[in-house]
């Protein structure tokens, strides 16, 4: 058990988290002009079609920093060489 690479795994994943969230939540805007749909009664206000496309592309562009992310962090800890399954 590996508890280093745990360790960059949970920072990594948080960091794309928080990336990933503000890429949407700005290019949402930048999109729309108005601010992305949040839980609550904006959340019930806003049109069906709305909501089911901001959840996609979040859930797009949270998997695909996730991804990126994760590859970075098993190139920087341990090269080509380290597998992140064996750990």
């Amino acid at each position: 058990m590996d508890i280093s690479w745990k360790v960059v795994n949970g920072l990594t994943l948080a960091g794309a988290a928080i990336v990933a969230n503000l890429v949407v939540k700005n290019g949402w805007k930048l999109v729309t002009g108005h601010k992305p749909p949040t839980e609550g009664e904006e959340e019930l206000q806003a049109r069906m079609l709305e909501v089911l496309a901001f959840g996609a592309i979040s859930g797009l562009v949270m998997a695909a920093t996730r991804r990126f992310a994760l590859g970075k962090a098993n190139q920087w800890y341990g090269g080509s060489k380290f597998n992140q399954l064996e750990v």
